[in-house]
């Protein structure tokens, strides 16, 4: 059984994480469990995005990854969907994750730019159990990298 942990100073100088969903796990229905954090600018305490951590085993995280973000539109080009996923790391090595996927649709230039940012690598058949997993992405036109947060 999935047991969520309490993450209370999840921040940085400019931004902090607050708990904001923790879905619980249905696997019958695909539903993993998984963290939502509010993404906070502290100089005005004003939310300006969401991002969410999948503690995913199952082989999903190959498609679908670990890690998903997204900013409101008039907060975009501050960078703080990469300082997000510097900021959750606890997250997901307090339940022992060392690397973690993350994805993008092939025409998300911003998010590609994120994850590059963070040092992510396009995913590789040594990455992923089975070729078809690449086969997949490539249908779906989703790029995935692999980020080692260790």
């Amino acid at each position: 059984m999935f047991k969520y942990l309490n993450f209370n100073d999840l921040s940085s100088n400019e931004i902090k994480l607050t708990i904001k969903t923790q879905d619980q796990p249905d696997p019958n229905n695909g539903i993993l469990p998984r963290y939502g954090f509010a993404i906070i600018r502290i100089s005005d305490n004003k939310e300006v995005g969401i991002i969410y951590f999948a503690a995913d085993t199952t082989n999903r995280q190959y498609t679908r990854g670990h890690l998903s973000y997204g900013i409101s539109p008039e907060y975009q080009g501050n960078n703080y969907a990469a300082k997000a996923c510097q900021i959750i790391k606890p997250v997901p090595l307090a339940h022992g994750f060392t690397r973690l996927f993350i994805g993008s649709k092939y025409d998300n230039i911003p998010s590609i730019k994120t994850i590059e940012k963070l040092g992510a690598i396009p995913i590789t058949k040594d990455d992923v159990p089975q070729a078809a997993i690449l086969q997949q992405l490539q249908e779906e036109k989703t790029y995935m990298y692999v980020w080692d947060i260790a």
